[in-house]
């Protein structure tokens, strides 16, 4: 007699034995989201696999409850259907109307960022950067994802709608890059450097999603990881980079990242790290360093001889600072290290500064208060210059 649990129609199939992954993140698994290997694949895929964990991460924002998942339309999947051999033509399909909004809003937009350069003549098009774009799906697609939560920025009222959209197009995008990204080449260097960049200021803009701050720490060293897959890229193809159509921005714009400084602002919390006993010589160094590239900039803004650098050279400081500092400091931020976490929040100060830049917003805030949740209560008069300089400048 059969019981009713097995009262199936035909043999049960055995069931293919598999092994369960360990690799990649929580937020990955749940969505599903295969994480590329950087040993498989060198620079480009390390890229992409900081790239996953961190824009994983900030697309946790559930679909609106009106709207419905839809298949993939992303650029790459509309390819020209051959004609087939009893000479019928391919099917057409409707134009997706959303996307051809997204794609103008690339083309008359530069997203309200500052620009590349001080210099006009030196600063890079929307035309450059679609025109790279279309040869490109997974540059495409998160290009059209930034356009979606740009208009999400400039429309509140449709801000559920574009994000919805922001959210799905960077899956797409992601998806795309780890099935197709082998090794960085003349030909496709520049895309994955625009791909990068377009996804860290993504990241970036997403940590503030939500106003909980003791969340924030872990979301932006998100950020900072993903930011940190830039170099990576850069470190394999600089020379191809330099020799491309963009070659004269980067020449000019890496300038900044090579400067230090040791002025006093941070001498305080200098000595601290320092006369630390939980770190190491070479961690020392690390947070030193970190702490030492902040301070370049806050010379400038509060020095002896108050230069008031443009809003260009603000903004280059701040998002270079996370390609360029070691990647031992963020395993010490990770970790909670205090004398990490005190260098963060004078990296408050440069996101502060940069407020009213969309992709910014109220990070610097978030960030302190982050900071502040996360140190002992001990610790906690460190953190009144920062705060004090973010009121001054404010």
């Amino acid at each position: 007699m059969v019981s009713q649990g097995d009262s199936h129609e035909g043999p049960r199939m055995p069931r293919r034995s598999h092994r369960k992954s360990r690799a990649g993140c929580s937020e990955c698994k749940r969505r599903h989201i295969k994480p590329s290997l950087p040993a498989a694949h060198g620079a480009a895929a390390a890229a992409a696999a900081a790239a996953a964990a961190a824009a994983a991460a900030a697309a946790t924002l559930s679909p609106s409850p009106g709207l419905q998942s839809q298949p993939d339309e992303s650029p790459s999947s509309y390819q020209s259907s051959p004609i087939t051999p009893g000479g019928e033509s391919p099917v057409i399909q409707d134009a997706n109307m959303i996307q051809l909004e997204l794609f103008h809003h690339c083309v008359t937009s530069n997203f309200d960022l500052p620009a590349a350069s001080e210099h006009p003549d030196m600063t890079a098009s929307p035309a450059m950067l679609v025109e790279a774009a279309l040869s490109s799906p997974y540059l495409m697609n998160e290009l059209l994802a930034f356009a979606a939560l740009h208009l999400a920025h400039l429309d509140p009222t449709k801000a559920r709608f574009y994000k919805h959209h922001a959210v799905g197009l960077q899956t797409h995008a992601l998806s795309i890059f780890n099935r197709e990204m082998a090794k960085v080449n003349r030909e496709n260097c520049m895309s994955i450097l625009l791909f990068a960049w377009l996804m860290t200021l993504h990241t970036l803009h997403e940590t503030t999603d939500s106003v909980d701050a003791h969340g924030y720490l872990d979301r932006f060293a998100h950020y900072m990881q993903l930011h940190r897959g830039v170099r990576n890229i850069t470190a394999e193809a600089w020379q191809m980079m330099l020799e491309s159509d963009m070659g004269h921005l980067l020449r000019n714009n890496s300038k900044v990242v090579d400067y230090v400084d040791s002025g006093s602002h941070t001498a305080e919390v200098g000595g601290f790290i320092r006369d630390s006993e939980r770190l190491n010589d070479d961690e020392k160094a690390v947070c030193q360093d970190a702490l030492n590239r902040i301070q370049w900039y806050l010379s400038k803004v509060d020095g002896p001889e108050k230069q008031h650098p443009t809003h260009v050279t603000t903004f280059l400081s701040l998002i270079s600072w996370p390609v360029v500092i070691n990647v031992d400091f963020l395993r010490l931020v990770s970790e909670r290290s205090p004398e990490a976490l005190l260098v963060l929040s004078y990296y408050a100060i440069l996101l502060h500064l940069c407020r009213d830049v969309w992709v910014i917003g109220i990070s610097g805030q978030l960030l302190i208060q982050s900071v502040r949740l996360h140190l002992d209560d001990a610790l906690h008069p460190w953190l009144d210059w920062p705060e004090k300089m973010m009121d001054m400048l404010s």
